[in-house]
């Protein structure tokens, strides 16, 4: 799989804009020190965080602070030297672009009009409807544009990879490649797992350093995937079950972290029985360090034996939520062939 990041721009343009923001601000300074050459520093020194750390713009809190800072800033710029600075009034409208929380909109267009209307009060009437006008018809061109690029921005976290420095994958890439995968492991005859993977100390800055040591540990062809609630998923294809064991062993140690793992064997499954996020929920407080799961449901071919088989199938997981030690607890041991054909009911079950 390839995914092209259309980032480089964004960060050039970020990073010309810094530039030019330092350099009036150092000749603001050279003549002598003012709260606008200050607020000029501040804006030109943000610009060149976010052109250097772009992923941070990603975050949601980053973002969020970086668009009402630089919102604030044009608007004290506008305000202490209106002569200079009035052509700032145009970033509010560009603020809007953006993809932001649903509140920062209507404060970012309430700092923007109230910025234009203390701004040329002073010159009349006649000017100051006209600059209520321009820069209200502007803002509401940001809005409708900003209100599509949310929608293409809520799409794209969605699918592919949302950082460019790892080959980690999103939770909708992982659901679309579980049936060619599922179905060219049972063609090939070869064993396929899917490993969940969560640090047992929570918080940003294990789940930072699990995702980078997995981005390294693991091999090319073993697919990394980030899951919604902060798990990580590891696909691993392998020539069988023991194989599968020591390369599963070989992994984790090389984590060097302490960390739970779950483990969903998927051959001749029905992917769309995969509960990511019930499989995904609590992990870090597994009491055993790699816990292996009882097989999902089996592919079936015919609709009408599905039917037929509900009643007396057991439901989905039954085994794992009312008796853990049953299936599947056995750490770094594959399930038992009887534990496989008590666990495997028809796909008819699943609905």
């Amino acid at each position: 799989m390839e995914i092209k990041f259309k980032v480089r721009l964004s960060q050039f343009v970020c990073l010309l804009g810094s530039v030019l923001l330092l350099l009036e601000a150092a000749r603001q300074i050279s003549i002598g020190l003012t709260l606008t050459a200050l607020l000029l520093a501040v804006g030109g020194t943000m610009l060149l965080v976010v052109s250097l750390a772009h992923e941070l713009f990603t975050l949601r809190w980053f973002r969020t602070l970086v668009m009402l800072s630089v919102a604030l800033i044009m608007s004290a710029l506008v305000l202490l030297a209106p002569q200079q600075h009035l052509m700032w009034l145009w970033g509010f409208a560009v603020l809007l672009l953006y993809p932001r929380p649903r509140w920062l909109a209507p404060a970012c267009a309430l700092i923007g009009l109230v910025t234009t209307w203390l701004a040329l009060a002073q010159l009349g009437s006649d000017w100051l409807s006209l600059g209520i006008g321009i820069t209200a018809t502007l803002m509401a061109l940001g809005a409708i544009g900003g209100r599509r690029q949310q929608q293409v921005w809520m799409q794209l976290e969605r699918r592919g990879r949302r950082d460019s420095s790892r080959a980690i994958w999103s939770q909708y890439q992982l659901m679309r490649d579980l049936p060619r995968e599922i179905a060219r492991a049972d063609r090939e005859d070869i064993h396929i797992e899917l490993i969940l993977l969560a640090p047992v100390n929570t918080g940003r800055l294990a789940n930072r350093r699990l995702m980078n040591t997995l981005d390294s540990a693991a091999l090319p062809h073993e697919t990394r995937y980030q899951l919604d609630d902060g798990a990580l998923a590891v696909l691993l294809v392998t020539r069988g079950e023991r194989m599968a064991s020591l390369r599963r062993r070989q992994l984790i140690e090389h984590l060097a972290m302490p960390i739970r793992a779950r483990v969903q064997p998927l051959n001749d499954s029905d992917p769309s029985a995969l509960d990511l996020k019930r499989l995904s929920a609590h992990l870090s407080d597994e009491p055993q360090p790699i816990t292996l799961l009882p097989p999902l449901p089996r592919k079936s071919a015919d609709a009408s034996s599905d039917e037929t088989s509900t009643d007396n199938a057991p439901s989905d997981y039954a085994s794992t939520d009312d008796a853990p030690s049953d299936h599947g607890r056995d750490t770094l041991k594959p399930a038992s062939a009887a534990d496989k054909v008590a666990v495997a009911p028809s796909r008819g079950n699943d609905h």
